[in-house]
């Protein structure tokens, strides 16, 4: 039916509630196929550096057990007087450093030669759901917070302590931010039930006041207001806002397409309507939605040069979708359906 509707081939894996990874065979798997370097981050003060190779990709989940394998890294300071939690982290191009968001408002960067935190921003008066750079040089930096504002900072600023710059337009928490890789352009997920684009080039030194909410509730066990889905902040620095998804009770993803294969033309997204949105960057409009998931799918991932998309849900699913090639690549369109020996598929083209 999923198939049926949306274009796309379904694979689907299903975990153990991770048991799987905690198996002496799986220590033994690692062993035998060479795993290479990954990161993990908690809701605790430190990130764990773990081993991972491409091809084991699917098996992250490393356990405790294998601590041969871990190297905590401490990114609470004795001044904060309570624990915080990592909600957010990053390599750096060259994976030198580390660059994490958490709950004490502030981002931290970890050199890990040095083996410890070199650089401690005190960036956002609410918790830092999200930091990510802007490009390859790892100068730039893009927050994203509770507090409802992106902000840019430059390391190479003498002034670190004052982003160089701030983008307003959201009414709610930020729980995502994606860069297009270019040094100026990238996209927010909010708790406002919008995807919004921004433009370096339209960012401010400082931030105007916003009207207070004529609402109030909380994302994690109540539904977004209705009256409220269409408040539009009175000074709105985004080019466009894109709606449609669902963001409540997680901290949901939203990505750029991939540059090889699309372009970067759509934006693509979890939502808690169990569904993964498709949309126009120039339009924006909704061009697939894809559905099968039978809860929350939080994070997704488009393959860098294959048609094929893999989504993550609550309800213990991996899911793959695969999309047929036709002799337009430039468009996304339904095509007639076709039997394939895993199921059906419809021609939904890249």
């Amino acid at each position: 039916m999923a198939e049926k509707q949306s274009g796309w081939q379904l694979k689907v894996l299903r975990t153990d509630n991770g048991g799987e990874f905690t198996a002496a065979e799986f220590a033994e798997h690692c062993v035998v196929e060479g795993i290479g370097p990954g990161l993990y981050g908690t809701i605790t003060t430190a990130a764990d550096v773990v081993t991972l190779s491409l091809a084991s990709v699917l098996l992250f989940g490393w356990c405790r057990s294998a601590g041969e394998i871990h190297e905590g890294l401490e990114f609470s300071d004795d001044d904060d007087g309570f624990s915080f939690g990592i909600f957010s982290v990053k390599f750096s191009n060259d994976g030198q450093e580390l660059v994490v968001g958490n709950n004490n408002e502030s981002i931290c960067i970890y050199d890990l030669r040095a083996n410890k935190v070199t650089e401690r921003i005190q960036a956002h008066v609410a918790d830092v759901n999200v930091v990510t750079f802007a490009d390859e040089r790892s100068n730039v930096l893009y927050s994203g917070s509770d507090d409802s504002l992106c902000k840019v900072w430059d390391r190479r600023c003498h002034r670190k302590q004052k982003p160089v710059g701030v983008l307003t337009g959201h009414l709610d928490g930020i729980t995502f931010i994606d860069s297009r890789g270019d040094g100026r352009y990238f996209i927010s997920n909010c708790k406002d039930q919008t995807i919004k684009l921004w433009d370096l080039r339209k960012m401010s030194s400082t931030t105007k006041d916003c009207t207070p909410k004529a609402y109030e509730w909380d994302y994690r066990w109540m539904t977004y207001p209705s009256e409220a889905r269409f408040f539009k902040h009175p000074y709105d620095q985004s080019l466009a806002t894109f709606r449609g998804h669902s963001v409540l009770r997680t901290l949901i993803r939203c990505y750029f397409s991939p540059l090889h294969s699309t372009g970067q033309r759509y934006i693509y997204t979890g939502s808690s309507d169990q569904s993964v949105y498709i949309y126009d960057v120039v339009t924006g409009s909704v061009v697939e939605r894809l559905r099968w998931h039978g809860s929350i799918i939080r994070d997704c991932s488009w393959h860098p040069y294959l048609p094929t998309l893999v989504s993550s849900s609550w309800d213990g699913f991996l899911v793959r979708w695969e999309a047929t090639e036709d002799k337009d690549t430039s468009m996304l369109k339904m095509g007639k359906q076709r039997m394939h020996p895993e199921g059906y598929t419809m021609s939904f083209v890249l």
